[in-house]
């Protein structure tokens, strides 16, 4: 294991304090953030909607050979999502997030929209109208638009085809593929990113392609660890963990 340590500020990493933090919320956050860094120019970009805390990273562990928890170095992208359920138990984790796991064809996601926790839509050049969708309990759970406006339904000015809170995840494939088909929200549907895996549904093949995953879990009430799970052609070659903490 290799280890270095440094510190800087990282306020924008975390819009809200660690302690109690709803997993799936804590998910969101990192995304938001980690994205940034994973996505070119040209991609879009969730834009942060809530004030974070003053925070900082203390120290950095590299793990590139042998194990760590449940994880192997060298295997591939569907064991080490076995390795990811196993661990999720001792940290009380619910969802993890998956890097470039980007779409611009929406015919491809009918099977896979159920699986992921957090979707979010946009054009190839993000706008401040992208569309983030939350999905709990096999239900759409929160609607927000890139600028942090929460809404109801979307889009706003259509009636039956608009998607809805509490809407049943069964219905959101074929009401995506009818807005999409509307000449004033298709360009949404340019970059649509599977952001965040409900870690209780199957495995996604497709996740092989992404060079990253990560999530993070709190140790303390001001201390918190982000676990980077970084992938070469499917493998599993070396794991960052970042330690941070609050004041």
């Amino acid at each position: 294991m290799k280890k270095t340590t440094k510190t800087k500020h990282y306020s924008e990493i975390f819009p809200a304090t660690w302690a109690g933090i709803p997993s799936g919320l804590l998910t969101l956050l990192l995304s938001t953030f980690l994205l940034f860094g994973c996505l070119s120019n040209s991609e879009t970009e969730p834009e942060i909607i809530i004030e974070p805390p003053y925070s900082s990273l203390i120290s950095t562990d590299t793990i590139s050979s042998g194990d760590f928890k449940q994880f192997s170095l060298g295997t591939n992208a569907e064991h080490t999502y076995a390795a990811v359920n196993l661990f999720k138990e001792e940290i009380g984790l619910d969802y993890m997030n998956v890097v470039s796991n980007i779409y611009s064809d929406l015919a491809e996601l009918e099977e896979k929209l159920p699986l992921y926790h957090y979707i979010f839509m946009d054009e190839e050049k993000g706008t401040s109208t992208g569309v983030q969708l939350g999905i709990k309990e096999d239900r759409i759970a929160t609607i927000f638009l890139g600028n942090g406006e929460e809404l109801e339904k979307w889009p706003t000015d259509l009636s039956q085809s608009a998607i809805r809170k509490g809407d049943e995840v069964t219905t959101l494939f074929d009401k995506l593929k009818t807005i999409s088909q509307n000449d004033k929200y298709k360009k949404k549907f340019e970059a649509i990113n599977l952001l965040t895996k409900d870690l209780s549904k199957p495995y996604d093949s497709q996740m092989s392609q992404s060079p990253q995953w990560y999530f993070g879990y709190t140790l303390t009430d001001n201390k918190m660890d982000v676990v980077k799970l970084n992938f070469e052609e499917g493998i599993l070659k070396n794991i960052i963990i970042n330690h941070f903490e609050t004041y």
